[in-house]
């Protein structure tokens, strides 16, 4: 559907234009999107600040958080998945109590210039929005480098170079190998686990613009 992709479009047009938006804080849809998760131990991690600001700029473009039984229109779930697992959000559209169409999204945050993987990594498919600090050259003067807020909207398969990517499957397969090892022990349980982290320097201007626009043609593919 046309419509539903020009509105994703748009959304990510506006997060990419204004990183600041992402840096906000929204005590009361934190709780919204925590009850929307249910309650209870072992539920993983609480909602982001980062994950709170991009519902309410979902809101704000006319997208409603999903209930049980929704009208025809657009939505959009938190952790559909579960929590602790990839994909944040999930834009959609409605027709007829069925999902027509949808858009898988990860966010990750970062008040530095590095973001963490730990043990995944940049699915296909997915979009990426990451928002980071960039800082800029020294200003003569000044006692400390000035920052920049920067929203990068990024497919999975556009982030990592084929090295990088290849080095992080081979990483994945020693640990599957590892774990698959059944050591001889008393009570100790083992398992191995990754904590990479990902360099945000790569992501130049023209690069990231490069990104973008992959992103949209993804999204909305010319005639």
């Amino acid at each position: 559907m046309t419509a539903f992709r020009n509105s994703v479009s748009k959304l990510f047009s506006y997060l990419r234009s204004n990183a600041v938006v992402l840096e906000k804080k929204h005590p009361d849809m934190k709780k919204k999107l925590d009850a929307y998760c249910g309650k209870g131990q072992g539920l993983g991690n609480k909602c982001s600040d980062q994950e709170a600001c991009f519902a309410v700029a979902c809101e704000a473009s006319g997208w409603a958080l999903r209930t049980d039984s929704p009208k025809d229109g657009f939505y959009y779930t938190y952790q559909a998945q579960g929590t602790q697992k990839a994909i944040d959000f999930q834009l959609m559209f409605i027709d007829d109590e069925k999902v027509v169409e949808s858009v898988n999204i990860d966010l990750k945050h970062s008040d530095t210039e590095v973001i963490f993987l730990n043990d995944g990594s940049f699915l296909t498919d997915v979009v990426y929005v990451i928002s980071f600090t960039r800082l800029l050259p020294r200003v003569k003067g000044e006692r400390k480098s000035p920052r920049e807020q920067v929203c990068v909207v990024a497919l999975g398969q556009d982030v990592m170079s084929e090295k990088d990517r290849t080095v992080l499957e081979k990483r994945f397969a020693i640990l599957k190998q590892m774990n698959s090892v059944k050591e001889s022990t008393d009570f100790l349980v083992m398992y191995a686990r990754n904590a990479n982290q990902y360099s945000c320097k790569g992501f130049t201007t023209p690069f990231t613009e490069e990104c973008f626009q992959k992103t949209q043609s993804w999204l909305v593919p010319s005639a």
